[in-house]
């Protein structure tokens, strides 16, 4: 057990050695946009503010009337904040899929030392899938602190006059994709946990097929990443098959779906190991 375990955090430690450059990269360019963002969402709009009052001889009130007042949420929404995170999410898509096609692919077949060491090849499965969840913590930590940093900078640019007395707490609950980031209900942290672990275990899986069975391991594997899907979303469109909303409560949906979830990933989890020990070539 100790060794597993000592092979294990070798294994974590060595992904995580080259996950690290593109891990900086994505911290470095969220950190540096969310910075613009914070200093030019808001003067843009005092810039338009100060335009419109010049230009038109308006007082403070009809500049509100034209332009709104302004919050951190809508720093929030603007392209500076928004745009990182979706490359980022893109970014780990990618990752994901690299984590495992660069073995072989390199000018070495990586793959072939790797899955000849005298060790269980799901040891190299776990340290992959825990390396991935540890850079999107990390990118999601780096993001919350951004945060921080960004609410004060907002708050001195816009002038009270113009600006809504929003907490940072409340910009957060408001925006959607905020929402999804830091939830702030334990049940709903696990449930996104959970939702990111099981698209992971099969997206391992899917390419496990692909690496076992070349093409027709590509059919497999979309066969099984979308009977997975279909699976999972059942329920949420069973209200409207039945023509009755009122078939499952909502606490029920909740409980069919995590069991649901919990199905795919074991089964993702144990058709990964037997093709990463019986079925998988290099």
């Amino acid at each position: 057990m100790k060794k597993s375990l000592h092979t294990f955090l070798k294994f974590t430690n060595f992904e995580l050695e080259r996950l690290s450059k593109f891990l900086f990269t994505l911290m470095g360019i969220t950190f540096i946009a969310n910075l613009v963002g914070y200093i030019y969402t808001p003067m843009k709009y005092m810039g338009n503010i100060n335009e419109y009052i010049a230009q038109n001889s308006a007082t403070a009130e009809q500049a509100l009337q034209q332009y709104g007042l302004f919050s951190f949420y809508d720093t929030l929404s603007s392209f500076w904040i928004v745009g990182p995170i979706a490359l980022g999410i893109s970014g780990f898509i990618f990752y994901s899929i690299f984590i495992w096609y660069r073995e072989w692919f390199g000018k070495n077949t990586f793959a072939y030392r790797l899955l000849m060491l005298p060790i269980h090849r799901m040891t190299l499965f776990y340290s992959k899938l825990v390396v991935i969840f540890i850079g999107i913590f990390t990118l999601i930590s780096t993001q919350m602190i951004s945060l921080f940093i960004g609410y004060p900078i907002v708050s001195a640019i816009i002038e009270n006059t113009y600006y809504v007395n929003q907490s940072l707490k409340e910009a957060v609950q408001m925006h959607p994709l905020f929402l999804y980031l830091f939830p702030l209900n334990l049940g709903f942290f696990l449930i996104i946990n959970a939702v990111g672990l099981v698209v992971l275990l099969v997206l391992f899986t899917v390419i496990l097929m692909e690496r076992s069975f070349a093409a027709k391991g590509i059919v497999l594997g979309i066969g099984y990443a979308a009977a997975a899907l279909m699976l999972v979303l059942f329920p949420l469109f069973l209200p409207d098959l039945l023509n009755n909303h009122y078939i499952l409560y909502g606490s029920e949906l909740m409980i069919i779906e995590a069991l649901l979830l919990a199905i795919v990933g074991v089964l993702s989890l144990f058709t990964s190991r037997h093709l990463i020990n019986k079925k998988i070539t290099v």
